[in-house]
């Protein structure tokens, strides 16, 4: 009994996995479709099951990304994922269509994102799954007879799978799932997509850091992952020169990696273009009326960061060879082959900052922006806008903003089933475009995103042919007009940022070199109106009003810290000290003032402040007034004059006849001492003398011999010496 009990579970354990695996080999050899035939893949569960319950995920992924040709078979592929802790039991997915074409992109938006409610939907099949363990996932290819799908016209239909199960027996009700996807009709040829990958990569301070290129630049880094994504792709590249920059300044400092990332990037065959320093958006700063756009033009305080002269100003090509600019270039932020007659900024302009922007080329030529179908009355509710136009006489490109969401969505999804979902919802948007059309997209900055997505969302619609700008300029242009409104907000801020950045020049002049905090000043400033930080007004704010706080702080870091001391000599040197919170030396005049005319001290003193230091200045004072109260006015400024800190006061006291007081009354002080000395000497000689001739009476009187005259003789001189 005792070994049958002890062998049986075993057994039985054996048994029941045995049945379960001939029933799910049995499940993958019968169809599960009732209307068409299919077949299914295993479940693959996790080995480690979570204790959180995140639900049932189904996704349908027609073939083709939906596009689907009337009266051919329709297939797809269903996507089942069970995030839940138990296991599902056998389930139907019900597939549905809609026969009537969705009207345009609004409609066709409000399907696939789940916000409409559904259309009238026919069914055209069922679908059999079999066990999905917890945390489980399966695929299965479906495919439904052309004739179940039947006869479609043009256009964008709407497609539906519904998972069901029966009830568990805990009573809790049967876990559902639904997706949506459309199948898309074509109506002629194709369009491509030429699709603008924009690359950029944000740092924590003015420039990346050698320890964030070197995370960046890894096997594994996220713009090693951007560039792996666009590599043999036809994707045009929007780079951020800052990137570039970055490396170069490091010279032999520069990790390997990303020196390495540099001189691929720059042998890619892919048409590129340079966006302005840190992705700065030039519509706030043709809103504010700048007739240029914002720029960097002296790296000196990254090339020798400490001042001093180097000993090789001209780094050797052996060892800068693979972060040197390009010929032709001595600008650390050049990009090879990069056109600099590009824009993409944000899309909310008017006509005339269009055309002030088109002004904004290198050296001045002209510049054609990038600007969303959104801006353009055109482009009202997600309608298609044709991607060669002009304002005005001024040229533009137009970005698709539908398509382009789309796009997006998958370039930054590493999901497959979620990024073949945004392919699908790319493909119909196309299908509201002009049949073979060229239409341009442009992703959305981001530091961050998939390779395999990325290469997805280039590639799909590309048609195989090569990205390039030109192919888009050279379509006839189409009269559009700007519907959007100017950022007030955000051009009020470019005037603000100017005028602090003026003030801080000013500032600068006191260190040996201005640009120490001039240039870092201009990158911060260019960075704050990045396109892709600080979207939203709020967050807009207050980046900007922290940023204006740490431009008045640095102005704040040099002033006069004064004394108020009570001076009792005509001549006397008077404290100052200077404060200089800087990490750099600062050379400044001390001017002081004094409300009393009959006090000479220097009107006007010299003083190098070392850097995040207090020194302390003399003031050589001679006062022709023996008591007075005077008050010493100080300022603090730079070598052109410019005021440096907030005016400071000191009050001083002198009382220059205590000097002779306090000499008078020292001296009546040591007379009286030195008195007092000798009074105490004489009389401590007058009692030892007394006390001596008292001891030689008692002698006598108790019948001592008296002494020989040799004795008085003798002793005479050793009592004068014991007195002595």
């Amino acid at each position: 009994m005792t070994a049958n009990s002890t062998e049986s579970p075993p057994l039985r354990q054996r048994l029941r996995r045995a049945a379960g695996a001939f029933a799910v080999a049995l499940g993958l050899a019968l169809p599960l479709v009732v209307a068409a035939p299919a077949s299914a893949a295993t479940p693959t569960p996790s080995p480690a099951p979570t204790t959180e319950h995140a639900g049932l995920q189904l996704s349908l992924l027609p073939d083709a990304n939906g596009t689907y040709t009337t009266g051919a078979p329709l297939t797809a592929t269903l996507a089942l994922r069970n995030d839940s802790t138990t296991g599902l039991g056998a389930g139907t997915v019900h597939l549905e269509l809609g026969r009537t074409a969705l009207a345009d992109r609004t409609a066709a938006t409000a399907w696939l994102s789940g916000s409409a409610d559904a259309p009238a939907l026919s069914p055209i099949g069922d679908v059999r799954t079999t066990v999905l363990d917890a945390e489980g996932t399966s695929r299965t290819q479906v495919v439904v007879p052309g004739a179940d799908v039947g006869t479609l016209a043009p256009g964008v239909y709407p497609l539906q799978a519904r998972f069901e199960t029966t009830a568990t027996d805990t009573g809790k009700p049967a876990p559902t799932a639904t997706s949506r996807s459309a199948l898309v009709v074509a109506q002629g040829a194709p369009s491509t997509v030429i699709t603008v990958v924009p690359i950029t990569a944000t740092p924590a301070g003015d420039l990346l850091s050698a320890a964030e290129l070197t995370a960046l630049t890894a096997p594994a880094g996220a713009l090693t992952a951007q560039l792996n994504g666009v590599a043999g792709t036809p994707a045009v590249l929007a780079i951020d020169p800052s990137i570039v920059a970055a490396i170069r300044v490091l010279g032999t400092s520069a990790p390997a990696s990303a020196t390495g990332w540099l001189a691929r990037l720059e042998a890619l065959p892919n048409e590129r273009f340079t966006l302005q320093f840190g992705d700065a958006d030039v519509t706030a700063q043709a809103a504010a009326g700048l007739a240029a756009p914002l720029a960097v033009d002296d790296f000196e305080p990254f090339l020798n960061p400490s001042g001093k002269t180097p000993v090789t100003p001209t780094p050797t090509p052996t060892s800068m060879s693979s972060t040197a600019p390009p010929q032709g270039s001595s600008a650390p932020d050049a990009i090879a082959s990069a056109r600099g007659d590009i824009l993409w900024p944000r899309g909310d302009v008017t006509a005339e900052q269009v055309a002030t922007m088109s002004h904004y080329g290198v050296s001045g030529a002209g510049a054609v922006p990038i600007l969303p179908s959104s801006t353009f009355s055109a482009g009202a509710n997600e309608a298609s806008v044709a991607s060669h136009g002009t304002v005005g006489g001024t040229g533009v490109l137009v970005s698709d903003a539908a398509v382009s969401a789309a796009l997006n969505t998958a370039a930054a999804d590493p999901d497959a089933n979620s990024r073949g979902s945004a392919l699908t919802a790319a493909n119909a948007m196309l299908w509201f475009t002009a049949p073979g059309s060229t239409v341009l997209a442009g992703l959305s900055r981001a530091d961050v995103r998939s390779e395999q997505g990325l290469t997805s969302a280039v590639t799909t619609f590309s048609g195989g042919q090569d990205g390039r700008l030109d192919r888009v300029l050279a379509q006839p242009a189409a009269a559009l007009t700007v519907a959007t409104e100017s950022a007030q907000e955000r051009a009020a801020a470019v005037v603000a940022l100017n005028q602090d950045a003026g003030h801080l020049a000013e500032f600068a002049t006191i260190l040996d070199r201005p640009a120490d905090l001039t240039v870092r000043e201009r990158i911060s400033m260019m960075r704050l109106l990045g396109v892709g930080v600080h979207t939203t007004p709020d967050d807009f704010a207050t980046a900007l009003r922290e940023h204006r706080t740490a431009t008045r702080k640095t102005m704040d870091a040099v002033g006069i810290q004064p004394s108020n001391p009570i001076l009792i000599s005509p001549k006397v040197d008077v404290p100052v000290w200077v404060r200089n919170e800087l990490p750099y030396p600062v050379h400044v005049r001390l001017n002081v003032t004094s409300s009393d005319s009959r006090i000479d001290v220097p009107t006007v003193t010299e003083v190098d402040a070392q850097p995040s230091s207090t020194t302390r200045v003399r003031l050589p004072l001679e006062s022709h007034v023996a008591n007075t109260e005077l008050t010493l006015s100080m300022t603090l400024t730079g070598p052109t004059g410019v005021a440096i800190g907030p005016k400071q006061t000191a009050r001083l006291t002198i009382r220059a006849e205590w000097e002779t007081i306090g000499l008078i009354v020292f001296g009546a002080l040591g007379v009286l001492l030195i008195g007092a000395g000798i009074f105490r000497t004489v009389r401590r000689r007058r009692a030892a003398a007394t006390k001596h001739a008292a001891d030689g009476m008692d002698e006598a009187t108790e019948g001592d011999p008296a002494p020989s005259a040799e004795e008085k003789t003798g002793s005479a001189p050793a009592d004068e010496e014991s007195h002595e």
